[in-house]
């Protein structure tokens, strides 16, 4: 099978499971008796756990182990401890469970996004034509979720997670690539996965491992850590800010909508309409990308989620919300497109898992904010609780031209 539909199919795995817990796992939590303030808390107990964990863990697999099994490894470990679901109940024993399953669940997605944008610099695929097969395994999840839930949503949502894990844990496993190594003297060599799961390494970079002092290699780690600069970490935040202003339509697009009177496979419908123009925007990208650039990607899912969210409460029948859905492909698709870009273009080869990392830390820092707050907000209602997700997408943009002005200027 070609690597980059290994990849594919590690996304598509992946993302089965997040299409499953996203709109749905909140009402697993309903289900059990929880009120919105405390779904809202519990959904930003991944985002706070993932603040340490994705960066730290993404790090220590750029530097001592193969990115695939590494990431076949991570989602076998949640998979196991996502199937606690099937058994536990109250507030306190699920935010203990789900802080288990995020150290292993939260760094899938910037390592799964490193490996891809490796496997694209490689010239062995397209990074948005792999991440597409994600977002359509996503609708699946979806439409399934959407007519399955009810007398089975315990069920359907748990199980269903934990398979996509389990598929996750087998594709990651399949991947072939090695590690990249960078020696004393700044050139890159690769080690391969069986010999870095052996913790072996090649002779040529075993011997420049031992030639090298402790100086030269804090000196190597200085530099190649200058691209976290201020203008890197605004524009990140940028990003950050707009994908953590899907807060609310996270936790609580499915109760709204339910509140409403939608049926499950209406609320299904909608989640994965939405998605339907992500996977266009994915499968244009290369295209896309070089028309717009970085900048104009991150711009536009800017103004995309400020409109979006703008309006979300003020949509109450299917069309206006079917047509509102038609932003998600700018809110997520676009600013998405547009951060792996910026990371992957300004990071080195051999720190992308860990710069990825700090992105989705950097985001999990406002998102974990948001989630909470927006849990809340949304207790008063759900006009106050978009109305703060427009203006925190609308902050992201202020940070987007902070730090191209500070990019510039140094």
């Amino acid at each position: 099978m070609p690597l980059r539909a290994r990849v594919a199919a590690l996304f598509a795995a992946y993302f089965f499971g997040l299409g499953l817990f996203l709109p749905f796992f909140p009402l697993v939590l309903a289900e059990a008796g929880l009120g919105a303030g405390e779904i809202g808390t519990l959904l930003a107990v991944p985002l706070v756990v993932r603040l340490a964990a994705n960066p730290l863990i993404s790090a220590a697999v750029d530097r001592f182990a193969s990115p695939g099994r590494a990431i076949g490894l991570l989602s076998l470990l949640a998979a196991i401890a996502f199937s606690g679901f099937f058994v536990v109940e109250g507030f306190l024993a699920s935010a203990l469970l789900l802080v288990v399953i995020s150290i292993a669940w939260s760094p899938l997605m910037p390592l799964g996004d490193a490996l891809a944008a490796r496997v694209e610099r490689e010239g062995e695929g397209d990074y948005g034509r792999m991440r597409m097969w994600g977002s359509i395994s996503f609708i699946l999840a979806n439409l399934a979720g959407g007519a399955l839930v009810g007398q089975w949503t315990v069920e359907v949502v748990v199980g269903g997670i934990v398979a996509g894990l389990a598929g996750a844990a087998l594709a990651g496993w399949s991947v072939p690539l090695g590690r990249i190594r960078v020696l004393e003297n700044e050139s890159v060599s690769f080690v391969s996965p069986d010999l870095a799961l052996a913790g072996l390494e090649t002779e040529e970079a075993g011997h420049g491992r031992r030639r090298g002092s402790l100086a030269a290699k804090l000196h190597l780690l200085r530099g190649e850590a200058r691209f976290l600069d201020t203008g890197f970490i605004l524009v990140v935040l940028a990003a950050g800010c707009v994908q953590a202003s899907h807060a609310a339509y996270y936790a609580f697009s499915a109760l709204f909508w339910s509140g409403i009177g939608l049926s499950g496979i209406w609320v299904g419908g909608l989640w994965g309409l939405g998605v339907i123009t992500e996977i266009g925007l994915f499968a244009m990208s290369a295209g896309v990308r070089a028309r717009l650039g970085v900048t104009g990607l991150l711009a536009l899912g800017i103004g995309g989620a400020v409109l979006r969210w703008l309006l979300f409460p003020l949509a109450v029948d299917p069309a206006s919300i079917a047509a509102l859905q038609l932003l998600h492909g700018l809110s997520f698709g676009a600013t998405h497109l547009g951060a792996v870009a910026f990371v992957a273009r300004n990071a080195p080869p051999q720190w992308a898992g860990a710069a990825q990392g700090v992105m989705s830390m950097a985001g999990g820092v406002v998102t974990a904010i948001a989630s909470a707050a927006a849990g809340l907000l949304y207790a008063t209602g759900a006009v106050p609780a978009f109305a703060a997700m427009a203006g925190l997408a609308a902050l992201g943009g202020g940070f987007l031209v902070a730090g191209l002005a500070a990019r510039r200027g140094s």
